[in-house]
């Protein structure tokens, strides 16, 4: 058997291995995402925070009455958040 075909299996898996080395270093030089606060609810703005379900629910149905769109949501801490949009956020922090 010639010396070349004994060569190839083992040229064959080194030139696999340099391609996925080089697949992982590209891959580590494209730049993260930035990390998404927990303040971030999209379009939404946190006007009050509070432990207790049923107070935020209290505040929420006190900016609905003032014709302010409010909704509660649950943080990764477990707190309860008073949540509007931001057009609405200086009229919301004022009837809070």
């Amino acid at each position: 058997m010639p010396l070349e075909i004994l060569l190839v299996g083992p040229l064959l898996a080194l030139a696999v291995l340099a391609l996925i080395a080089v697949a992982a270093d590209i891959t580590t030089l494209r730049p993260r995402p930035a990390a998404r606060s927990e303040e971030e609810f999209g379009l939404l703005r946190t006007v009050a925070l509070s432990a207790d379900l049923a107070a935020a629910r209290a505040v929420r149905d006190r900016l609905m009455a003032l014709g302010i769109r409010a909704t509660v949501g649950t943080d990764r801490s477990g707190f309860v958040r008073v949540l509007v949009f931001s057009h609405e956020y200086e009229d919301a922090r004022d009837a809070v």
